[in-house]
């Protein structure tokens, strides 16, 4: 009988972390060990997330979370009803020393809720990102990175609504992870960097975060090839992969030809990639 209650007493415990109305809230009770393995074969995982609210009368209440892999991929869930002023959500991205997480700036200033994962090279690793699934607009979600390494996020809604998902992914890449195959090749007397690409490179429809895996990818690119002695002209060289990137998905090879003048992304663009 005392087992039994022991039993009951400490479920009890564990769903009053996981529901309770107190302003803080931790996933540790139920944490379990998972990771991810980059290509300089090291370990890295989402660790232990915290919600805190920033109200004063209406706490944020967790309802469920979930964490797990699929490929090279960790998926965390967290489904939640927010405060109505806001809610803030701190997610450690437990890294390797001199490893670094970095969200995305546009050329404006504006940073964006998904980012990349730096080794202490400065080559990047991985991507990360974070987004409410299925959003009605009716949910501001913001981001910022604390210690190199600490995503927090910040919800804001007018009105207490029904439960919300928070997703947050972590990607562990390397060449292979978008390419099947890349050699020079010659076509017409003129040298050619060719790469063959697999069709999850530009399969995302989340815009957030293909920003950070074009980033990603071509940081795989020149960090193979840049010390070969084909390669020059790499600013002319990244604004013919980005243009491939974004206005020529379908094409079956991706043709970099450093002889092109370097001028600028859009001159690349309208000049359908080959300025």
């Amino acid at each position: 009988m005392k087992r039994i209650c022991k039993i009951i007493i400490t479920g009890l415990i564990v769903l009053s972390i996981l529901c309770g109305s107190g302003q803080t809230t931790s996933a540790k009770a139920l944490e379990k060990p998972t990771y991810l393995t980059t290509e300089e074969n090291k370990k890295v995982r989402i660790g232990l997330h915290t919600i805190t609210s920033n109200a004063k009368k209406e706490n944020s209440k967790v309802t469920s979370y979930s964490k797990f892999i699929e490929g090279n991929t960790e998926i965390l869930n967290i489904t939640l009803v927010p405060s109505v002023e806001s809610t803030t959500i701190e997610v450690p991205l437990e890294l390797n020393k001199g490893e670094i997480a970095v969200l995305y700036k546009n050329e404006f200033g504006r940073i964006f809720n998904s980012g990349n994962l730096y080794n202490k090279e400065n080559h990047s690793i991985g991507t990360f990102n974070a987004e409410v699934v299925n959003n009605d607009g009716k949910v501001q979600l913001s981001s910022t990175v604390k210690s190199n390494s600490i995503l927090q996020l910040n919800l804001k809604t007018k009105t207490v609504s029904k439960s919300l998902q928070i997703q947050v992914k972590m990607n562990a890449t390397s060449f292979s992870t978008y390419f099947t195959n890349s050699e020079w090749i010659h076509r017409s007397g003129i040298t050619s960097l060719s790469l063959s690409q697999k069709p999850d490179i530009t399969s995302s429809k989340n815009s957030d975060l293909n920003r950070v895996i074009k980033l990603d990818a071509w940081d795989k690119i020149k960090s193979i090839y840049t010390s070969d002695t084909k390669w020059y002209n790499p600013k002319g060289m990244q604004d013919q992969f980005d243009c491939h990137f974004d206005f020529a998905k379908k094409k079956d090879l991706w043709n970099l030809e450093p002889h092109r003048p370097d001028l600028d992304y859009f001159s690349t663009v309208l000049a359908s990639c080959n300025p």
